[in-house]
């Protein structure tokens, strides 16, 4: 006979069931987990693996393994030539001195600190010849100036005027058309990376005004007509027009230039304080001793 006071004591002490434990088989870990999905030692062991697997893939992949090796060249081309120098070479004055024509040297020369090979133009430029002292130096002044000596084979050219600076930017756009450019010279017109210096911009930009200003001078001029001249040490000079036009003395100036005068032919028989009549010289008439 069980008493009930027994059993209530017998459930009272009894433990709830616990969870059925997973089974381990063999090749499993204690979590259930293959053994052969997991590389035994982690990281380090999948790291050790990775050329046998990548080897793998590439062989299933061939036209990858192509395209990873063309793209490896690709980028080590590009490393290679991006350290290589762009832009103009930069001479200094004792690397252009040696391209002075001597022991079959090549011809150089600068201007406004442009360098130009000039060794086709050799009969202008080689041996004794008049041009000869230009060559190996920037001799920027003597282009304006024509002082072949040797203080006048330089570059200084502070001094010049709008119209000066004008004719030395035509003259280097002359060896641009004729020769071939070189390089820049490290000196008074370009720095030591080859970037113009101030004067260099200066120059450039009253040589621009100074186009401007003869632009507008041949405007002005286009507006009369210019009158037949003729000098003679017997008579001395003369002026008249054609076309029954009558010669007046013009003064002009232009927006920041120096006044001017010409003789231009007008068809008004008039004259003001800038339309003047020649002295000694009829108001209509067509011919005057200047």
């Amino acid at each position: 006979i069980v008493y009930v006071s027994d059993m209530e004591s017998t459930l009272t002490r009894r433990k709830p069931e616990e969870e059925p434990k997973a089974v381990q088989k063999d090749g499993d870990d204690a979590t259930g987990t293959k053994k052969h999905d997991r590389p035994a030692g982690g990281a380090k062991a999948l790291w050790k693996q990775l050329p046998r697997k990548l080897k793998d893939w590439f062989a299933k992949h061939p036209e990858m393994a192509l395209v990873t090796l063309v793209s490896i060249v690709c980028i080590g081309l590009l490393r290679t030539y991006s350290k290589i120098p762009t832009g103009p070479m930069l001479f200094n004055t004792e690397k252009l001195a040696l391209y002075n024509g001597k022991k079959n040297a090549p011809l150089y020369l600068a201007i406004l600190g442009e360098v130009f090979d000039v060794t086709t133009g050799r009969r202008f430029y080689g041996g004794e010849t008049g041009y000869a002292g230009f060559v190996g130096r920037d001799a920027t002044r003597a282009f304006v100036t024509g002082d072949f000596t040797p203080r006048g084979l330089t570059d200084a050219v502070e001094d010049f005027t709008p119209e000066q600076f004008k004719s030395l930017v035509e003259w280097r756009a002359f060896y641009h058309k004729q020769y071939t450019f070189k390089g820049r010279l490290v000196g008074r017109f370009y720095n030591s990376e080859g970037v113009p210096k101030r004067l260099l911009k200066r120059i450039e930009e009253e040589a621009a005004k100074a186009k401007s200003q003869e632009e507008l001078q041949r405007e002005a001029e286009a507006q009369w007509p210019s009158c037949n001249m003729r000098w003679t040490e017997s008579e001395g000079g003369t002026v008249w027009c054609d076309g029954g036009a009558y010669p007046r003395k013009v003064f002009m100036q232009l927006p920041g230039g120096k006044p001017t005068t010409k003789c231009a032919c007008f068809q008004e028989l008039g004259w003001s304080d800038i339309r003047l009549v020649y002295p000694d010289c009829a108001p209509d008439a067509h011919s005057c001793k200047v």
